[in-house]
């Protein structure tokens, strides 16, 4: 399982430090084309747009709180080299297990094209499930897989689909009260390119989906929020806070008041050329006096941070200083925007060893 965990952390790496061009390229096109009003003969003779292939995967999802699209094949064409060249964390160990892996199993990860993920709690406890476009393994390759992870595994059919069963033996992730369910993890071929890997009744309702058995379940509210964030981003999600969530929120006192007022978070996870990182988001609160609270909130944490960690004079506490001079906050109406961006040149001065202090 320990080479399990490598490429999950390589995945983490890529998708959230490596989870408005093209929205401005979009809407650009279509005030070119809109010349004067739609015409009652122009909505019936208009054919509807073609779905993307990140459209198709997120309609295959059911009912999530937490959906994000990935741009695989950039992070695996264009950031997986970079990241090879890096040595802090062994980072370049990490993206060489992904080069291995490939030769090893004959699956190769740079030809997937787009994933879709989704996440939902029941509860404490959560479940996801991701979807791939771009690679159709054979038995004889996800049989290599599993056997390069080191996981055992059985096989079962549903619905004319082969699902293979791993015997998970990772720990739980927790944050708090809430939990991952990792005890019955899956892998499915849906034909067309198409792979999905998570917890096993989440892969058996894509299935339902896929096969007409069920309808998606994400929302339309979730997929226009996901619309919202910028389309060329390497990481897109949107997160409908649940229900119980913002009740626990509200019962830990007025400091999380402001939190159990957000309804929904969007944004977006983005790397530059030089592997800058960046997260942009969206807080969108039930009010607008919610939003100005809110934003107030967080600029007072913010500061309060900065008075903790900030001012020691050592590399540390200086990174601290420099990384919250990074973050921006600001609101609109019921949104609070948060911008962090984290520039190369910090990432550098971060992995510099600090000089050993003189003893006199």
């Amino acid at each position: 399982m320990r080479k399990f965990t490598h490429i999950a952390l390589i995945f983490s790496l890529i998708f959230s430090a490596s989870f408005v061009s093209a929205n401005a390229q979009s809407t650009g096109q279509e005030a070119k084309g809109a010349s004067g009003p739609a015409t009652a003969a122009n909505r019936t003779t208009a054919a509807p747009p073609a779905k993307t292939a990140t459209a198709e995967l997120l309609a295959m999802l059911p009912a999530s709180d937490l959906i994000a699209t990935l741009d695989v094949g950039r992070a695996f064409n264009e950031l997986l080299p970079k990241l090879a060249e890096i040595s802090t964390g062994g980072v370049d160990k990490l993206a060489k297990s992904i080069q291995d892996f490939t030769q090893k199993t004959g699956v190769d990860p740079s030809k997937i094209q787009s994933a879709v993920f989704s996440f939902s709690l029941n509860g404490a406890q959560g479940t996801g499930v991701l979807i791939i476009q771009g690679i159709d393994p054979d038995a004889k390759q996800i049989e290599a897989v599993m056997k390069e992870f080191g996981t055992e595994f059985k096989t079962s059919e549903y619905k004319g689909k082969t699902i293979y069963n791993v015997a998970s033996k990772v720990k739980a992730p927790t944050a708090g009260p809430l939990s991952v369910k990792t005890d019955e993890v899956a892998l499915a071929g849906l034909g067309g390119q198409r792979v999905a890997f998570g917890d096993l009744a989440v892969v058996k309702q894509v299935i339902d989906i896929q096969s007409g058995g069920a309808k998606g379940g994400v929302t339309e509210a979730m997929t226009g929020a996901l619309q919202e964030t910028r389309a060329s981003a390497l990481v897109r999600f949107a997160f409908n806070i649940p229900e119980n969530l913002r009740n626990e929120a509200a019962s830990q006192g007025d400091l999380f008041k402001s939190v159990a007022s957000v309804k929904m978070i969007l944004g977006t996870f983005d790397v530059a050329g030089d592997l800058s990182l960046s997260l942009d988001a969206v807080i969108r609160t039930a009010s607008q006096n919610d939003a100005a609270e809110l934003e107030s909130g967080l600029k007072g944490l913010v500061d309060l941070i900065r008075g903790i960690f900030g001012g020691g004079g050592d590399q540390k506490t200086d990174f601290f200083g420099q990384l919250l001079d990074q973050v921006k906050i600001g609101s609109t109406l019921n949104d609070v925007s948060l911008s962090i961006t984290l520039p190369r040149s910090l990432m550098d001065q971060l992995s510099k060893k600090t000089a050993p202090t003189e003893k006199k």
